[in-house]
């Protein structure tokens, strides 16, 4: 994760913005993944970070750069 990004304050935090991205922002099958992640216990929500890393970074950055574009709009 690029560090310029504020500090996720917990691994649930991490666990939400990530799914919130993917069911926003990703095609059907990441979509759905992001929907498995609302539900995903914290075993589970690690069996899906490492089944799919790039998609666990690409949509974790996507959601602090929309953070940090919002923190600069307020």
């Amino acid at each position: 994760m690029n560090t310029k990004h504020k500090t996720l304050q917990t691994q649930d935090e991490e666990r939400q913005l990530v799914a919130s991205a993917m069911v926003r922002q990703g095609g059907s099958f990441v979509s759905a993944l992001g929907n498995a992640l609302y539900n995903a216990d914290l075993s589970n929500t690690d069996k899906i970070k490492a089944a799919f890393p790039e998609y666990w970074e690409k949509y974790l950055n996507q959601a602090m750069v929309e953070i940090d574009l919002n923190q600069e709009k307020g």
